[in-house]
């Protein structure tokens, strides 16, 4: 999985194999693609799940969600990508930023730029927590100085997700621009 450590030297090892229901593995066409060769194909999704349907093996995604098409069996993803500016922070203690709601993101990670135009440095640290109450520093904290950039990527999975921020003098106002992007 994207953003989470992996200690296999060789990927190729890392493949998952899958079996259908008679301990048989599924058919695969001779590219390696998943072999259908069944007609008149249908599945029933549960509520909000996924619809498959034979004619032009066409999948139809839950809202912002998964859409597969015959062609290769290519798979597209929604994105998320948002971000906020931050400015005039003089507050040393500390305060949080937007949190998200990561659950349904397979991929995810923070960009922070320190956008002052004085020297004013700040600390950032990720926080991640699993009932957006009750929050755990994960990544961080990090100094940045005027113009410095960093990303914030979590080692635990768990719910929700937000960057922590302070600057590091009271006298020197921070601006700091804050992206999150994730992917489906």
């Amino acid at each position: 999985m994207p953003n989470f450590k992996i200690f296999q030297d060789n990927p190729d090892q890392a493949r998952i194999k899958i079996f259908g229901n008679q301990n048989l593995a599924l058919s695969q066409d001779s590219t390696g693609n998943l072999g259908i060769t069944s007609t008149g194909l249908a599945i029933t999704p549960p509520a909000d799940g996924l619809a498959i349907t034979s004619t032009g093996l066409a999948i139809t995604p839950p809202a912002g969600g998964l859409m597969i098409t015959s062609t290769g069996l290519a798979v597209q993803t929604a994105t998320t990508d948002v971000s906020e500016v931050l400015a005039n922070i003089t507050d040393t203690a500390g305060s949080p930023d937007t949190t998200y709601n990561v659950l349904n993101l397979a991929t995810w990670s923070f960009g922070v730029v320190n956008a002052s135009t004085t020297i004013a440095p700040a600390t950032v640290k990720l926080q991640i927590s699993p009932d957006g109450t009750n929050w755990l520093d994960n990544a961080g904290p990090v100094t940045l100085n005027t113009g410095d950039v960093t990303a914030l990527v979590a080692t635990l999975f768990l719910k929700y997700a937000r960057i922590y921020y302070a600057a590091v003098n009271a006298a020197s106002a921070v601006t700091l621009n804050i992206f999150f992007q994730g992917k489906a």
